[in-house]
């Protein structure tokens, strides 16, 4: 089944085509304007991804050598996120669907972190799912497809956007964790003492809102930025790492998987590698350009969706929701949740 997938649930707007699970194209274009603000302006966010998704349809249509009307179905996004970002693919997947008379799915962006890892090959459940990324860090436990269960969550501030708030105290860019993992590499991650909050790992919470005051207070008495980075980096690596291994343990998983921006941190990577190793886990982390906001997650959501039930839909009165509120994850939105 030819698919088309949307992605606009912050500032990136994303559009993939794909044949079931396999992507076939994928365009993702980021946002300038909020470099100033030092974050995300939801008005401008909103307004760029208007001006953005036609081309994008375009150039993914286009890539996969397809027309639309060749599609088959059409997934977009529904939420969490930013309500005015989420309404402009969510109102325009909408409408091409039923224009088309085909299928619409609206998908949950947190269950589409993982199902970017569903691609046709076999994964061995039960699993324990970390989503770090700039606006949630939760641990789920996995006991198939169709089961995800929320362990626990960040009691205050995510791991993205820990990272991109040290960044923006250290002068760099925003987003920015990728320039932060960059200045680290040139320190040492013991040089500066920071806590770790809630760092016993049989809770799977999390805090880093103490870990941020911590290093916004060595950075003022003078600590070296590039140590700085270092440590912090390493601080909340060790939080996400030790607590994703230690709920593993405890839930009996066979297998570890991740997704989520953060999940491009190379150290955090590393560190996941070798612990699941050591563990004798199976470890699932997004390819390259999988990691942050993508639509190819929207599409495999989807095409799990209907997989298993190839009459699944969800109503055209679907609405765009700034939060998820927890207990069961399922990928597929079925009705209004405001």
């Amino acid at each position: 089944m030819l698919l088309l997938a949307v992605e606009s649930s912050c500032d990136d707007s994303a559009v993939a085509v794909l044949d079931g699970c396999r992507p076939l194209s994928s365009v993702v274009a980021g946002q300038a304007g909020h470099e100033g603000y030092g974050g995300v302006v939801p008005e401008i966010a909103s307004r760029m991804h208007l001006r953005t998704l036609p081309d994008l349809v375009e150039r993914a249509l286009d890539g996969a050598g397809a027309g639309l009307e060749q599609v088959e179905a059409m997934a977009a996004t529904a939420g969490p996120g930013l309500v005015g970002s989420l309404l402009v693919g969510l109102s325009w997947t909408k409408a091409a669907a039923w224009a088309r008379r085909v299928p619409f799915l609206a998908i949950n962006h947190l269950a589409a972190h993982l199902y970017v890892h569903y691609s046709g090959r076999e994964v061995d459940f039960p699993a324990v799912a970390l989503i770090a990324s700039g606006g949630h860090t939760s641990l789920m436990l996995m006991e198939g497809w169709w089961r995800m269960e929320l362990l626990g969550s960040t009691r205050d501030d995510a791991a993205g956007e820990a990272f991109d708030k040290a960044a923006k105290l250290l002068g760099l860019g925003f987003p920015g964790g990728a320039e932060l993992e960059a200045l680290a590499r040139k320190g040492d991650p013991e040089a500066v003492d920071l806590p770790r909050p809630l760092s016993d790992p049989h809770l799977p919470e999390f805090s880093f809102s103490g870990l941020k005051t911590a290093f916004r207070l060595s950075l003022e008495a003078g600590a070296d930025p590039a140590d700085l980075a270092a440590s912090f980096q390493r601080a909340v690596c060790e939080l996400l790492v030790s607590k994703t291994l230690r709920q593993a343990e405890l839930a009996k998983a066979s297998t570890v998987m991740a997704g989520g921006g953060v999940t491009a941190n190379g150290p955090l990577r590393d560190m996941l590698s070798r612990g699941a190793t050591g563990k004798g886990l199976e470890l699932l982390l997004p390819g390259p350009g999988l990691s942050t906001d993508n639509a190819v997650m929207v599409g495999r959501a989807a095409a799990a969706v209907l997989d298993r039930d190839p009459a699944a839909r969800s109503p055209l009165s679907a609405n765009a929701f700034a939060r998820w509120p927890g207990g069961e994850l399922t990928a597929l939105v079925e009705g209004e949740i405001g």
